[in-house]
């Protein structure tokens, strides 16, 4: 999948820029605050619905404007074309269309553009905490699967509304009610553990030949740790029951204490643990291969290349991590990098249609 026109209208500090990218890769260069994070964060929208950076669509809207537009022309591997938009106003809210045409559900536009980024923020992978991996997690399989999105969505509703009944309490009939919470909250999170437990298993061995591609000696292993126990599989039965035992428990904490909300994935280098042991370098080394091997996972499955956005990664490698990464980028899909120093990227990516993001919003293309 490429991605050719570009079209925004108030976003973040765009007030209207249309960029034909003629599906080739792109360099954008120039000072930090003039805006090279939010046009990949527009690539983001046009691929996942949703920011990366924000929950509020409010945030996303230029500063005096009611609301914003982003649209993109993409072309497929077989020669189709697509345009996606994504409109949000405060009056009508957010709204998505394929080919000009409103879908019913904004879900609808997931799974037909595939986006993979990169930031110096994504550290948190591996040092962070275990949200930060589940987000990682999450924001692959819903650019993958309207199932897993809707699943994931359903279970974080009921999630939410078992901790009420759990925080208020409502005496004799709180098991009765938790009853009905809990048969919903395991149908949710059976789809949510199976399908985060495949896509770890596929991206594992991905990475860990990426990460040594990338100059990492130690052997780099990932692995799925269920926030329901160590069973191979968790069936909707097996979870209810789980739940119940807890339930005594989970009315003394106030919390749910089974699911697919306690996951984590483990990662280590040597048999170690990363978080703990991991220096600077390994890190970015070991968040560049989970990455690249997310990419991996989503042009086995979608038959076609996500794009790939580096938001200032080579600022953040050494020379010789950069120079391996430049070599893997020739083997990836479209890719969009941004920095502030320009003759970097041109080392980096020779062949990237180069452009200049100028005060204003303006980006200027520099051949």
């Amino acid at each position: 999948m490429t991605l050719g026109t570009l079209r925004l209208i108030d976003f973040r500090n765009f007030q209207g820029l249309e960029v034909d990218f003629g599906g080739r890769s792109a360099a954008v260069w120039g000072p930090n605050g003039r805006g090279k994070s939010n046009l990949l964060e527009a690539i983001i929208l046009l691929g996942t619905t949703r920011s990366h950076r924000t929950r509020r669509d409010a945030e996303l809207v230029r500063f005096g404007a009611r609301g914003y537009a982003v649209s993109g022309e993409l072309s497929g591997s077989a020669g189709g074309r697509t345009t996606l938009a994504i409109t949000y106003s405060e009056a009508e809210g957010k709204r998505g269309s394929v080919d000009r045409k409103e879908t019913a559900r904004l879900s609808e536009i997931v799974g037909r553009c595939g986006v993979v980024c990169v930031s110096p923020e994504d550290v948190e992978i591996t040092s962070g905490e275990p949200e930060v991996r589940r987000r990682y997690l999450d924001l692959t399989l819903c650019s993958l699967s309207t199932v897993y999105l809707r699943a994931l969505q359903e279970y974080n509703r009921v999630h939410r509304h078992r901790g009420r009944l759990l925080r208020e309490g409502l005496g004799p009939e709180a098991a009765a009610h938790l009853e009905t919470w809990d048969a919903q909250l395991a149908r949710w999170a059976q789809p949510v553990f199976s399908m985060r437990r495949e896509a770890v298993s596929e991206i594992g061995p991905y990475a860990e030949e990426i990460y040594g591609a990338l100059g990492g000696r130690e052997e780099l292993a990932v692995a799925y740790a269920p926030g329901a126990g160590e069973e191979e599989t968790v069936s909707e039965e097996k979870l209810l029951a789980k739940l119940r035992a807890k339930r005594s428990f989970d009315l003394r904490t106030g919390r749910t204490s089974v699911g697919p909300h306690r996951d984590d994935m483990e990662i280590r280098l040597g048999g170690k643990p990363i978080r703990s042991y991991g220096s600077r370098g390994q890190h970015r080394s070991a968040v560049l291969a989970l990455k690249l091997a997310a990419a991996r996972l989503m042009e086995r499955r979608m038959g076609e290349a996500p794009l790939l956005l580096l938001d200032d990664v080579f600022t953040e490698l050494d020379e010789g991590r950069s120079d391996a990464l430049a070599a893997r980028l020739a083997r990836e899909g479209q890719t969009f990098a941004t920095g502030t120093d320009r003759e970097a990227l041109r080392r980096f990516l020779p062949g990237a249609e180069g452009f200049s993001l100028e005060e204003g919003g303006a980006l200027v293309h520099a051949g």
